[in-house]
């Protein structure tokens, strides 16, 4: 491995952020889709913006779902039919959007290199949330005020982490991973510190995007004892860009 592991970017997609990112999961190729089911998509998205202003104005834990529900102006009943918890509101987009990682790795050339693969999946999925700054801090905000068990990052399942290191084992050419660990500690090794990132970012990373945050993880990881830490990239703040 060396320092070519961190990938060039990729331009992003219409997903911005987490939360908003569920409508946006949901209204791909609405061309198709029927007008009622376009309507849920579009409440389930007002749904999700209310619920981050309230999060982030008032705590997750002071928040109820009939706030939320009156906030949009439906029916208790009618949130229940289109989201199944509050928690789900912070994570149930960052959840489904995991497997798109190991997507990523399975879609890159054969002949690239492993670590350049895996990082380009990595970063192709958070380059996704670079678009709308203040829809980002928004979600930034509510999931800093959820409660420890909620924020934790998890990058991957454990379905998914057997997946991927399987993956990056079939292409170090070795696909028994009980006999060769080099795909296991790679994977490891990046998810750790993309895991991290995210909680950093989360507590101090205003001037920062997650995106340009795991970037940098990804090199400093992959540089190892190859040279020494880069220092960090700072941008101003946006008051400050104003």
């Amino acid at each position: 491995m060396g320092p070519g592991l961190v990938a060039k970017r990729t331009a992003p997609k219409e997903m911005n952020m987490p939360a908003s990112q569920a409508s946006s999961d949901q209204a791909e190729d609405t061309a198709s889709v029927p007008l009622r089911e376009r309507q849920r998509i579009a409440l389930r998205a007002e749904i999700h913006q209310a619920a981050l202003r309230l999060f982030a104005a008032q705590g997750f834990d002071n928040v109820t779902t009939e706030a939320i529900a009156e906030e949009v102006g439906i029916s208790p009943s009618t949130f229940f039919r289109h989201v199944s918890s509050k928690e789900h509101l912070l994570l149930g987009a960052t959840q489904r959007g995991r497997a798109r990682i190991v997507a990523n790795f399975h879609a890159r050339p054969r002949d690239e290199d492993v670590a350049d693969s895996l990082a380009a999946a990595i970063l192709t999925r958070t380059s996704q949330f670079v678009n709308d700054d203040e829809t980002i801090e928004l979600w930034r905000r509510a999931m800093s005020s959820a409660p420890t068990e909620l924020r934790r990052a998890s990058l991957l399942s454990r379905e998914e982490y057997d997946e991927l290191i399987g993956a990056v084992a079939d292409r170090l050419g070795n696909a028994d991973i009980g006999t060769d660990m080099r795909a296991g500690v790679l994977v490891r090794t990046a998810v750790a510190a993309v895991e991290y990132t995210y909680e950093w970012w989360l507590a101090y990373g205003q001037s920062e995007s997650l995106h340009d945050l795991t970037e940098q993880a990804l090199q400093m990881v992959i540089r190892g004892l190859a040279g020494p830490i880069p220092p960090p990239r700072r941008r101003r703040r946006r008051q400050e860009r104003a």
